[in-house]
């Protein structure tokens, strides 16, 4: 070899070089031994069931709102038939849309075996528990959204639990994440759209407090706002002249769902029914129903002082009830 890296067929890096092979002779008419067969591999031992394990006891993630207040909470267990000390690490953290402008989350629990109530803070503590044979033990976190919440923002409670023989801690996150909450204003009849006008132009100075705004057609004196606090809407309603305050407790969107399905036009007339009309080249004629068409939200009339009776096809919404007639409702 003359280390110029041309030779071909080196692979032997560093180390003794290998045993020259060893020839085995045999005797003529002899047959040659046959290979001695590879052991057979260890069969892999079953995998043991953890014997402490957590779990949550309803669920490991809930949307609250701000300044509301809710529980979750965790079982810890025990399936060995024998009374067992383990160690619980419990680890809260806050995450933030904003970085460096989340609110911390207040959590209290009570420690097994305790009876006083104790603040978790953002840091990893260590807990000794107790933990009979075949048997569990409750764990629960009270969780306080704080008012200056935003949009997204969570707590964490991570837990893990370990026992003295060393096996893999078993390990669950518990979680609250911050959603909008729907609030309802009570305002003076009349003003409604006065309020929310107002309040819509100071919800763009700030952005993160009213996110939507609802002024139903069809009830008289409230305004419904989107937004992540009812602190917030408070303090942004103080001085709108006409906004009589904030309605305590949130108002569920199942509440609000029918005031965002249009009213159908034709609803409550009928056929012989007389009507006024309100709109179209023929506003102020009175007319007598004809034909109703639920479908397209128009109604066929006839005008009454017309000489000669010509059939006119309007919008629901063209038309006044005037006198109720007897006939039936158009389908």
């Amino acid at each position: 070899m003359d280390g110029t890296g041309q030779d071909e067929g080196i692979g032997l890096l560093s180390g003794a070089p290998p045993a020259p092979e060893r020839k085995v002779e045999t005797k003529a008419g002899a047959p040659a031994a046959a290979p001695s067969a590879p052991a057979p591999a260890p069969a892999p031992k079953p995998e043991v069931a953890k014997m402490l394990t957590l779990r949550a006891a309803d669920d490991t993630s809930r949307d609250v709102t701000a300044g509301t207040v809710t529980t979750l909470s965790a079982v810890l267990s025990n399936r060995s038939a024998e009374s067992v000390d383990a160690n619980l690490s419990i680890e809260v953290g806050y995450t933030s849309t904003y970085p460096g402008e989340g609110a911390e989350w207040p959590v209290h629990w009570t420690p097994p075996g305790k009876r006083s109530v104790a603040e978790l803070f953002p840091r990893k503590e260590r807990v000794a528990v107790a933990l009979p044979a075949n048997g569990g033990v409750p764990l629960s976190f009270e969780i306080e959204a704080p008012v200056g919440v935003r949009y997204g923002d969570r707590v964490e409670i991570r837990l893990a639990v370990e026992g003295e023989g060393g096996d893999a801690p078993s390990k669950l996150t518990l979680a609250c994440v911050a959603r909008q909450a729907t609030l309802a204003i009570k305002t003076s009849r009349g003003y409604e759209r006065e309020v929310a006008d107002t309040l819509l132009a100071r919800a763009e100075e700030k952005p993160d407090v009213v996110f939507a705004l609802l002024v139903p057609s069809a009830l008289r004196g409230y305004v419904f706002a989107e937004g992540m606090s009812s602190e917030g809407v408070r303090e942004m309603l103080k001085g709108i002249r006409k906004a009589r305050g904030l309605v305590e407790g949130e108002t569920t969107l199942k509440e609000v769902e029918p005031l965002l399905v249009p009213k159908i036009t034709v609803e409550g007339f009928v056929e012989g029914a007389i009507v006024e009309l309100i709109s179209g080249p023929f506003k102020g004629e009175k007319a007598r129903v004809k034909k109703i068409d639920q479908t397209k939200e128009e109604i066929t009339v006839e005008l009454i002082e017309a000489v000669v009776p010509i059939p006119v096809t309007v919008r629901g919404d063209h038309v006044r009830m005037l006198e109720r007639g007897g006939g039936k409702s158009g389908g």
